[in-house]
């Protein structure tokens, strides 16, 4: 895969995961405090997490290395690690069941 179409794919990965994360906000809002004290801080988390892999593609796509196959391989493991930790969470919050 050529270095800028995996750029796209990954930026469309971390715009849908920006997506969840506000789904996840929105969902938190209608919590009561305790509830709140407890996911807060992970969604927080979760955003950094996700402004971090942006940063990266943001540099794997301006640079345009002939070869990013290190930065790359980078954002594979960033990208299943954070990509995990979404999909977890956003599940979790869906049902309550894990947090609460």
């Amino acid at each position: 895969m050529q270095v800028q179409d995996y750029c796209k794919a990954m930026l469309a990965e971390v715009s849908a995961w920006k997506a969840k994360l506000e789904s996840m906000k929105k969902t938190a809002d209608g919590f009561g405090s305790e509830q709140k004290e407890k996911v807060l801080p992970l969604i927080g988390q979760l955003e950094q997490e996700v402004v971090n892999a942006q940063m990266r593609v943001d540099q794997l796509e301006n640079e345009c290395p002939s070869d990013g196959s290190p930065i790359k391989n980078e954002l594979d493991e960033l990208f299943g690690t954070v990509g995990s930790k979404l999909d977890r969470t956003f599940q979790e919050m869906s049902s309550r069941e894990t947090l609460w």
